[in-house]
């Protein structure tokens, strides 16, 4: 629970400043702030939810993505010694 909460907020911040920095400087026109803080919730609302589930995600979709802790079916067994028989 602690990766994704923490990412989250890393991508919270990141998104505040990065519109803030966006507003004063490339657009040179001062946004409501009201108007920022609820894109920033928005957008921290869903990295949560995409991080919850990328953490908490198994099954092959989580092996294909990189997450999760799926082992995948047993391999077929060899025999590759002399016959017991």
């Amino acid at each position: 629970m602690e990766k994704p909460l923490l990412l989250t907020v890393i991508i919270g911040i990141l998104y505040f400043v990065v519109k803030i920095t966006e507003s004063k400087y490339i657009h040179k026109k001062q946004e409501p702030m009201k108007n920022t803080v609820r894109d920033t919730l928005v957008v921290t609302g869903c990295a949560f939810v995409v991080l919850f589930v990328f953490f908490h995600m198994t099954g092959p979709l989580a092996e294909l993505l990189g997450g999760g802790e799926y082992v995948g079916s047993p391999g077929a067994q060899a025999f590759v010694d002399e016959p017991g028989f």
